[in-house]
């Protein structure tokens, strides 16, 4: 049988995937920004959230209309060819590894916090005990991911549903008890801070505080990175077409909230000079100066900050595992980063040998250098993901989009009409002037990822010279084929149906743009030995119908089930594990010889209506 990864993921699992990779962020964030927005810390974070709000959009319609696992480089190499998909995937890998590592190193922080004694560690080694800490808090998260995204994924809900209930204490406490309008509004106006940082590339035609405020707006941008971990995880999200773009949605709002109701209120509670001195534990400093109940919160922000931190560390291993997978499956890479475990169905190739690097980033404990250079390939990806966007809708108009994100003007040129969502444009134009930005001012994250890039363009021409594949090419864009195209089929095969009439019933009466998976049901009606040897008979005729089958050009796998016939039929169609099932009609002279499986399959069609479909039996 064809291995495959497992759907495990609903649409709360899906929305914690992005939200545990973006909400965390404000952890961290709150103190760098205000340090160098100064007092106009929200109007930053208000220019942010609107591209964010573009790029998460994008996602919305994309993700669930090619649901493969690698996100945007999947989109690009649809859109454009192989090296652009390539590009867009190496940058997103940098921001994903980066990801693992820094939030970790953020998470161990916060432990030590709470758990003083972790600051004594010492293992006679130079590195420090954050690091130590970080390494061990990755090395857990690789050995969750390898043995399945179902306990991935329910760690991650749970630690994103806790860390929202404290930051909505937090906030409601907040506004009630310490929140100023008039100091909100007396610090808003001051836009920028007046120091300088060696770190940033200053312009000479702009003012100190003018280059703070850009400077500011780029690491705002940077805390919204991570809504592209729904899209990851699309292979493995049941209904799909139905919880990513609930999902996508509910994380944009989540995420643009509470960023803006930390920075305002931060800024009406607090002089900014002193938000932007605790640049390690802001949110701490501010709940610190509640009055009365601030003390006692003070812990429940070091509970939130690790538990969102190390949330976000989980996404990013779950990111970096199958965007690399989905690369080797699209020969972007060597093809054995593809390959999915037989039992656990998760990429382990990418886990093992990927995961030990982010352990080795984490271990000096430097967040500085691991920020400078988190946002510069996500930035580079969100370039061309809006590029994609706008390209896909006039290059596949026909492909079916599950949810289409509203409003498009159209415009002529080259001798047709192209039509241009509103949100594609003005996410591109928001996108790429924040990374022309990042590139201006970020002197260490511009040149680390640009030697990342270019170590990777060496990647990629050694492995298609491997694989004898053109380096320019869009020969591997046939395999992106929407939603629509790949709904899942499963052709219903009586176990001692005759095996030739399958596959011409199947090849004559399905279209090959579904998936199909040819399942037997062997009900619990006679003695087990013999129901045992039934079972094998029935898997070998299917394991040879199957093969027959894909040398048809499609594709196919199979399933033998033991029990109530309506009971596994109903399970499959109620889980999600295939979209629609087909039965194979019997001849006139033999359905009274079975007219309680016909009255089944009538009762299935009445509680399924639309699910079911008849194949007129050939041969």
């Amino acid at each position: 049988m064809a291995k495959r990864l497992r759907r495990d993921v609903g649409w709360f699992g899906s929305f914690a995937m992005g939200y545990g990779d973006v909400g965390p962020n404000i952890f961290i964030a709150l103190g760098i920004i205000t340090l160098f927005a100064g007092g106009a810390a929200p109007i930053a974070f208000l220019i942010a959230a609107a591209i964010y709000a573009m790029v998460g959009l994008a996602y919305a319609e994309l993700a669930p209309t090619y649901p493969y696992a690698g996100g945007v480089q999947v989109y690009s190499l649809k859109a454009s060819n192989s090296l652009v998909g390539y590009i867009a995937g190496w940058a997103m890998a940098l921001s994903y590894l980066l990801c693992i590592s820094l939030f970790a190193v953020a998470a161990a922080g916060y432990l030590g916090y709470l758990i003083p004694s972790l600051r004594q560690l010492d293992l006679g080694l130079p590195i420090p005990w954050i690091g130590l800490v970080a390494g061990g808090l990755i090395s857990l998260l690789l050995v969750l991911n390898y043995f399945g995204i179902r306990y991935s994924s329910f760690l991650l809900s749970l630690l994103v549903l806790l860390g929202l209930v404290i930051e909505a204490v937090i906030l409601s406490t907040g506004f009630i008890l310490k929140f100023d309008l008039g100091l909100f509004l007396s610090q808003i106006s001051e836009v920028g801070g007046d120091a300088v940082h060696h770190d940033v590339g200053y312009l000479p035609t702009l003012s100190i505080r003018e280059n703070n405020f850009l400077y500011a707006v780029t690491l705002a941008m940077s805390s919204f990175i991570g809504i592209e971990s729904i899209a990851q995880a699309a292979e493995e999200t049941r209904r799909p077409h139905k919880a990513i773009p609930r999902a996508a949605k509910m994380t944009v709002v989540a995420v643009i909230v509470s960023a803006l109701l930390f920075t305002t209120l931060s800024t009406g509670s607090l002089e900014w000079g002193i938000i932007a001195s605790s640049i390690e534990n802001p949110v701490a400093t501010l709940v610190r100066s509640f009055p009365v109940l601030g003390p006692w919160l003070a812990p429940l922000v070091a509970i939130a900050a690790f538990i969102l931190c190390y949330a976000s560390s989980n996404t990013g291993v779950i990111g970096l595992s199958r965007l690399v997978s989905s690369m080797g499956r699209f020969n972007l890479m060597p093809s054995w980063f593809y390959s999915i475990h037989p039992r656990f169905r998760t990429p382990t190739r990418t886990i093992i040998s990927l995961g030990p690097l982010a352990i080795i980033l984490a271990l000096p404990g430097d967040i500085p250098f691991l920020a400078s250079v988190y946002s510069f390939g996500a930035l580079l990806s969100y370039v061309i993901l809006m590029y994609s966007f706008i390209k896909l809708r006039n290059l596949a108009k026909d492909d079916f989009r599950p949810w289409r994100v509203p409003g498009a003007f159209k415009i002529r040129a080259g001798g047709r009409e192209w039509e241009i969502p509103i949100v594609g444009f003005l996410g591109l134009a928001g996108t790429l002037a924040a990374f022309l930005l990042l590139l201006i001012f970020h002197i260490t994250g511009r040149t680390i990822g640009l030697i990342w890039i270019a170590v990777g363009l060496a990647v990629y021409v050694v492995s298609r010279k491997q694989l004898k594949a053109k380096l320019i090419s869009r020969e591997e864009s046939r395999f992106v084929v929407p939603m629509a195209y790949r709904m899942k089929l499963a052709v219903l095969v009586r176990p001692y149906e005759d095996m030739d009439v399958v596959r011409s019933t199947v090849v004559h009466g399905v279209d090959p743009r579904f998936t199909i998976r040819l399942v037997s049901i062997v009900e619990n009606n006679g003695p087990e030995p013999a129901l045992d040897d039934l079972c094998k008979r029935v898997e070998a005729d299917l394991m040879d119908v199957m093969q027959r089958i894909r040398g048809e050009g499609y594709e196919v796998d199979y399933k033998v089930v033991k029990g109530d016939f309506e009971m596994v039929v109903s399970g499959m169609l109620e889980r999600g594990d295939v979209d629609l099932v087909a039965y194979i009609q019997r001849r006139a002279e033999k359905a009274t010889f079975e007219k309680g499986h016909e009255q089944q399959i009538h009762r299935l069609m009445t509680f399924y209506p639309g699910k079911t479909m008849a194949l007129r039996r050939v041969g």
